[in-house]
C-alpha cells in the first residue's frame, strides 16, 4: 500500500502536475490523521473496556468484604447482648441486698465481663484500589463516596470496642484481682462463649480439668457491696447498649450499600 502511494506521488511530480500533487498530499495527510484518530479511538475503547473490568471486579470483591463484615457484626451483636444479660443480672443482685448469693452462680455472670472484642473491619479491597489509583477511572462516584463513608464511620464502633476493653482492664480487673478465680468452670465458660469468642472453649476445658482442692470461700458479698463494682456495671451496660445501636446503624448502611452495588453490577454486566 505504501509503495502504491509512492508511485502515485512520483508520477504526479514527474508529470509536473503540481495542483494535483498538492490535492493528493492533502488527501494523504487526511488519511494519516484519520488513521491516527481511529487508532486512538481503538486504544480508548480498549482502555475503557479494561477499566470497566477492573471496576466490576472491585465491586464484586467489595460485596465479599461486606459479607465478612456482616458476619463480624452479627458476632459483635451477640457479644454485647451477652454482656447486657450478665451485667444486668449482676446489677440486680447488687441492688437487692439480702438476696441469696451463690458464689458459683455469680461467677457465671462475672466471667463473661472479663473479655473484650476485637476491632476489625474488612476493607482490604477498598484500601488496595484506593492506593492503586483505580478510583479515578470508575464511573459511579456516588457509590465510591458511600463506600468511603461506610469505612470512615467504623471509627464510631471501634471506639466503643476499645473503651469496653480499656474499662474492664482498668476497672473490673482491679476490683476482682484480690479474689481467686476458682469460680471458672466449663459451665461458667459456656456463658462467655459467643460466635465472636467461640475459639476459647479449649481454654475453659483446660482450666476446668485442673481440680481445685483448696475449698476457698467465695467472698462475693464483699464485691457486690463495693460502689466501684456497681459503677462498672452501669458503665458497661451503657457502652453495650451504645454498641448495639452503633452496630444496628452500621448494618443498615451496609444493606443499603449492598443493594446499590448489586444494582450497579447488573447495569455493568449488561454493557
Amino acid at each position: 500500500m505504501i509503495r502504491f502511494f509512492r508511485q502515485i506521488r512520483h508520477r504526479l511530480i514527474t508529470e509536473n502536475k503540481f495542483s494535483k500533487y498538492l490535492l493528493y498530499a492533502v488527501g494523504e495527510i487526511l488519511l494519516v490523521v484519520i488513521g491516527i484518530l481511529i487508532a486512538l479511538q481503538v486504544d480508548s475503547w480498549n482502555e475503557d473496556k479494561q477499566n470497566l473490568k477492573v471496576e466490576r471486579v472491585f465491586y464484586s470483591d467489595i460485596l465479599g468484604d461486606l459479607n465478612k463484615d456482616s458476619l463480624k457484626l452479627e458476632g459483635l451483636t451477640q457479644f454485647y447482648k451477652n454482656r447486657i444479660e450478665n451485667a444486668g443480672w449482676l446489677l440486680r443482685k447488687v441492688r437487692t441486698p439480702g438476696s441469696i448469693v451463690d458464689g458459683r452462680e455469680i461467677g457465671k455472670h462475672v466471667q463473661p465481663l472479663y473479655l473484650g472484642a476485637s476491632s476489625i473491619t474488612y476493607n482490604s479491597t477498598y484500601e488496595a484500589s484506593k492506593s492503586s489509583g483505580d478510583f479515578a477511572y470508575f464511573r459511579n462516584k456516588d457509590i465510591l463516596k458511600n463506600i468511603n463513608q461506610y469505612y470512615a464511620d467504623f471509627g464510631e464502633l471501634s471506639g466503643i470496642l476499645t473503651a469496653t476493653t480499656r474499662w474492664l482492664e482498668t476497672s473490673l480487673e482491679p476490683i476482682l484481682s484480690t479474689y481467686p478465680e476458682n469460680y471458672i468452670t466449663a459451665e461458667s465458660g459456656s456463658y462467655v462463649l459467643t460466635s465472636e469468642l467461640d475459639d476459647l472453649s479449649e481454654l475453659f476445658e483446660f482450666i476446668t480439668a485442673i481440680e481445685d482442692t483448696r475449698d476457698l470461700p467465695l467472698e462475693i458479698e464483699n464485691i457486690l457491696k463495693r460502689p466501684e463494682f456497681e459503677n462498672y456495671l452501669t458503665g458497661d451496660l451503657g457502652r453495650s447498649f451504645n454498641a448495639l445501636a452503633s452496630i444496628e446503624r452500621r448494618m443498615q448502611r451496609m444493606e443499603m450499600l449492598k443493594m446499590e452495588i448489586v444494582t450497579y453490577l447488573e447495569e455493568l454486566n449488561q454493557q
